[in-house]
């Protein structure tokens, strides 16, 4: 089933690539996007701190002990090395770095959790979000009701299950013993059951005190963070020429949170995001095809190549400051 899902994914992305190549005036993209001027691009430059502050805002509220700017820098890094390298060493970046803060483990693995698993739910919700808002103005697409109804049962259910399991005490014993007795199993010298569920249950309850006490506030910012992220999109499509009006602005706004889960894709969902976009957007306006591109090669260096270079510098810097202090120790 995995490989038969893959195929027909790459079958419906060739054929949106290809109807999309098709109508594209290669010059007129590379017109658009080397001439922004500089106001334009020191804009987009002073929105990117916006971008990565509400990204972060979840973790430096789930992390006990961890401040926004360090959240930041955080999610940043561990954003670089998700684009050049695979999972999980984005993970093992991010709980490094937390260590070396002074973050408590189970902190800092209950904290990152809690803020993986409700930023997943707000990509899945953000169609339910587009759609509403599209309807609410007297707009109706049948296609974007039905990602609506898919990625919101998605959204739905990651939510309850995550009810569930800061709830559920004896289910988290219940799973620590059946790992302690697997990895008993394979390491005979590791510790026993009662002491894996004794730990499952703390991380639990953790879990738990964090999301009664952090959970509107991380839902507020969440609900943020698809905001900005769709004006990101339609201010870059803005700068390359794409007319606006409040429709058109909705219309750009409102089928990018549609298809937002996409992203969940590797590198962001590059060519795929694209190519859907492209196809959604002008199927329903007059707006040029040439136009839509360019401004997504622009959104693309922005929020891919930018960070990607801002998170290796601060990657860096933190191994240079690790470097030292370890040298300063022995």
């Amino acid at each position: 089933m995995v490989r038969v899902g893959r195929i027909l994914v790459v079958a419906v992305v060739a054929w949106l690539l290809l109807r999309l190549l098709r109508a594209i005036h290669w010059s007129q993209v590379a017109y658009a996007v080397t001439h922004l001027g500089l106001w334009q691009v020191v804009v987009i430059l002073l929105v990117l701190p916006v971008r990565r502050f509400v990204l972060a805002a979840p973790l430096a509220l789930f992390v006990t002990g961890l401040d926004v700017p360090r959240a930041m820098v955080n999610d940043v890094a561990a954003a670089s090395v998700a684009t050049i390298a695979p999972s999980p060493g984005d993970v093992v970046v991010r709980l490094a770095m937390l260590r070396s803060w002074g973050i408590d483990a189970k902190a800092a693995a209950s904290g990152l959790t809690l803020s993986t698993v409700m930023f997943y739910v707000a990509r899945l919700a953000a169609p339910v979000l587009g759609f509403v808002v599209f309807w609410a103005t007297g707009t109706f697409y049948a296609r974007f009701g039905l990602a609506a109804l898919v990625f919101g049962a998605g959204a739905a259910a990651l939510l309850g299950g995550l009810v569930y399991a800061v709830q559920a005490e004896r289910s988290a014993a219940a799973l620590g013993r059946l790992l302690g007795t697997v990895i008993r199993k394979v390491r005979p010298s590791a510790t026993g059951p009662d002491d894996w569920a004794d730990r499952l249950v703390d991380f639990q309850a953790h879990s738990a005190r964090l999301l009664k006490a952090h959970g509107r506030p991380a839902v507020v910012s969440l609900c943020a963070l698809v905001v900005v992220e769709a004006g990101v999109l339609v201010l870059c499509l803005g700068f390359v020429g794409v007319p606006m009006s409040t429709s058109t602005i909705l219309l750009l706004a409102c089928t990018f949170l549609v298809i937002y889960p996409l992203t969940g894709l590797p590198l962001m969902g590059a060519g795929v995001f694209d190519a859907s976009y492209t196809a959604l957007v002008s199927s329903h306006s007059e707006l040029e095809t040439t136009t839509l591109v360019a401004g997504l090669l622009v959104w693309r260096v922005a929020i891919q190549v930018v960070p990607v270079v801002v998170g290796l510098l601060a990657l860096a810097r933190w191994r240079h400051v690790q470097r030292g202090a370890t040298n300063s120790a022995a």
